[in-house]
């Protein structure tokens, strides 16, 4: 029997360099995962900024919640992440005053947005579906309407008069 070794470390070498070179590209699509995600969280936080401060001054309390919205989508859509990401649904969601039954449950109020991303198996046609959400509750400023209908009756708890008479209140901002 011949014991021929010529190219062993040739093909050990292509081994391991195919090895090597999927774990690089695994990598790589990790990061452009991860990166993407970023870029829309922070889009979601700049969305969430501006549907916080949206008001346009109506007189029921929530009648500034879709100009806030409309204020908010438009900033989200202005990082044109359907153009990077061409499977993104480039959709968000609101979680507004107006969906609860109470005001006293309205802890979180901001936007949500809901996507997925692939890796794909190297190797195979196969891929994992990353479900992702970015979501940036930062708790909405009442409007003015809101004020006044909250000083009214802390007026109406302390003095029984509510908002009858005029009476000066300075309470920091509401």
């Amino acid at each position: 029997m011949i014991k021929n070794e010529d190219g062993q470390s040739t093909i050990e070498f292509l081994f391991s360099f195919a090895i090597a070179l999927g774990f690089i590209f695994a990598f790589l699509r990790l990061a452009v995962v991860y990166t993407n995600g970023y870029l829309i969280h922070y889009a979601t936080f700049q969305a969430s900024r501006a549907y916080m401060v949206g008001e346009r001054n109506s007189n029921t309390p929530d009648g500034s919640d879709s100009e806030a919205r409309k204020q908010a989508t438009d900033v989200f859509n202005s990082y044109k992440l359907d153009v990077l990401m061409p499977n993104f649904p480039n959709t968000i969601e609101f979680e507004e005053p107006a969906s609860r039954q109470t005001r006293a449950r309205n802890l979180y109020i901001g936007p949500r947005v809901e996507f997925t991303e692939n890796i794909a198996i190297p190797g195979s046609n196969a891929k994992i579906e990353i479900p992702m959400v970015s979501e940036s509750y930062l708790g909405m400023e009442p409007t003015r309407a809101e004020c006044f209908y909250q000083i009214c009756a802390s007026l109406e708890d302390v003095g029984g008069a509510g908002c009858v008479r005029h009476s000066t209140v300075f309470d920091n901002g509401c």
